[in-house]
């Protein structure tokens, strides 16, 4: 009994030392996580990655920092080793719901429709109002050409969230599939008045302008297209709009106007086949007389 005691008091202690240890683990977890938050907000990825990774060494079970480290692998692009992250944040937390809407959108760009689509629909499970998973049904079903199946998650995805630009523009795409010209017109208002980016601001301005162009609204088709010029930044969008600009004009028996939008189209390689063709038939009308 004498030589049980000593025995018994030894475990004591090593038990005491392996909660202190632990514990001390878990507040250099916490640490290394929070130090990590702080490099990803200043755009250190790099060094965001390194404390994330210095986290799960220390806390194995830290969900967080996996998922974080899921974040700086997708702005890395590095979508596999992203999609590796997410699921590990997981495994450690099953009702980590942003986990699975994450993991959902990175198999949604590596074209996994299928696996995303199970992504979403158990971040949905466990939280029925996540707008995110709500656009990325959206997003898989547009991109299966499913556009009422579209719509109805868009349209869900900008009720949980209706400063939701993404929605708003993924529900103006599907209406101008369905021919639904008027609806794609307020969907693209919504997302022109929420997106923070002039750039997208200006591809959805190009998006209304097609829509009036539709509905024969010309004059509020001009506006939008002129618009998408002062915003937008990349040639393919600034052309689509100058191009319209000419389909205007042209409408309007005004082929030196047209003409002059069409040729600034013409020097987008993605227009220029279409705005050439365009020029030439202003240009040359007896060349197409039957």
């Amino acid at each position: 009994m004498k030589m049980f005691r000593p025995i018994v008091l030894f475990a004591l202690v090593l038990s005491l030392f392996a909660m202190v240890f632990a514990q001390d683990d878990a507040n250099e977890a916490k640490r290394l996580f929070n130090e990590g938050n702080k490099f990803y907000r200043q755009g250190n990825y790099e060094k965001a990655l390194e404390s994330y990774q210095g986290a799960v060494a220390k806390d194995p079970n830290l969900a967080l920092a996996y998922y974080w480290m899921g974040n700086v692998y997708k702005k890395k692009k590095d979508y596999v080793k992203a999609e590796k992250a997410y699921q590990t944040a997981i495994e450690k937390d099953p009702q980590l719901v942003k986990a699975y809407a994450a993991l959902g959108y990175i198999q949604l760009r590596q074209r996994k429709f299928n696996e995303a689509l199970n992504s979403y629909k158990a971040a949905l499970n466990i939280d029925a109002s996540n707008a995110k998973s709500y656009w990325g049904l959206g997003e898989i079903y547009r991109h299966q050409k499913n556009y009422n199946k579209a719509v109805e998650n868009y349209k869900l995805a900008v009720e949980m969230n209706n400063k939701y630009a993404l929605a708003w523009q993924g529900l103006g795409v599907s209406y101008m599939e369905l021919g639904e010209y008027q609806k794609a017109a307020e969907a693209f208002q919504n997302a022109i008045q929420y997106h923070r980016s002039r750039s997208l601001k200006g591809d959805n301005y190009l998006r209304l302008g097609d829509a009036y162009f539709k509905m024969k609204k010309y004059d509020e088709a001009e506006k939008a297209y002129k618009n998408c010029l002062s915003y937008a930044k990349k040639s393919v969008v600034k052309a689509g709009a100058n191009f319209g600009l000419g389909e205007i004009y042209k409408l309007r028996n005004q082929p030196q106007q047209a003409i002059a939008y069409y040729q600034a189209a013409s020097k987008d390689r993605n227009w220029k086949q279409r705005a050439e063709y365009e020029i030439d038939l202003l240009k040359n009308p007896d060349k197409y007389a039957y």
